[in-house]
């Protein structure tokens, strides 16, 4: 069930191909990999400040440091982290895509080659329900043509389980944990919550080792 464990760490760290906490990035991304036919993957987390977004940066760097691309998207639409922790704008994004007919790699940018980062865009009071249209997963899968993986940045677990979209809508669903912040009863009940519900779940990540 465990597919990798992680120091936790900076944005330049993860963007930085010479940074010491890449192998274990490169770790995850090959697990991942050597998983078969998974080209979208959910990123959640029992509860808020585990590390999701950073693990969701240090895996896409790692896989386009290894010569693939990939993609993250903010998902997270009712408390959007991805352009900052980048430090890039969320001027347009998933939302755009929603309300577009253009790809929705239009609305996004890339901080290094072969990694396309895709913000929330504008949210409005109305939007995160349109998480459950099937737009949405439409839109969101049409970024796998031409990428090895795209990764969605997820809100925490007990909205992803609320949400059919997100708990079934793509290949599988990564569970980050933090080794510090994250009670090991919690941790195991999440786990259990996810596989009770039917939900692919891909593996678990130790987040924020030392």
């Amino acid at each position: 069930m465990s597919l990798g464990a992680l120091t936790g760490a900076g944005v330049g760290e993860l963007l930085d191909p010479g940074s010491p906490v890449r192998r274990h990035y490169e770790d995850l991304a090959n697990n991942l990999l050597s998983l078969g036919e998974v080209r979208s993957v959910v990123v959640t987390s029992p509860e808020p400040g585990a590390g999701c977004t950073s693990v969701c940066v240090g895996l896409g760097a790692a896989l386009a440091g290894m010569g693939k691309r990939s993609a993250v998207v903010d998902c997270n639409l009712e408390d959007p982290g991805l352009h900052r922790i980048v430090g890039g704008p969320n001027f347009t994004g998933l939302t755009s895509g929603l309300d577009s007919e253009k790809a929705l790699q239009r609305y996004g940018y890339e901080t290094v080659p072969g990694l396309l980062i895709v913000p929330t865009g504008p949210v409005l009071p109305d939007l995160p329900a349109r998480i459950e249209t099937g737009k949405f997963v439409e839109v969101v899968r049409s970024l796998e043509e031409g990428r090895d993986l795209v990764i969605l940045d997820a809100p925490v677990a007990g909205s992803v389980l609320g949400s059919p979209n997100l708990s079934g809508g793509f290949d599988g669903v990564l569970l980050v944990v933090h080794a510090s912040r994250t009670p090991k009863s919690v941790a195991r009940e999440t786990t259990d919550d996810l596989l009770d519900a039917g939900v692919n779940l891909l593996g678990v990540v130790l987040n924020g080792c030392s």
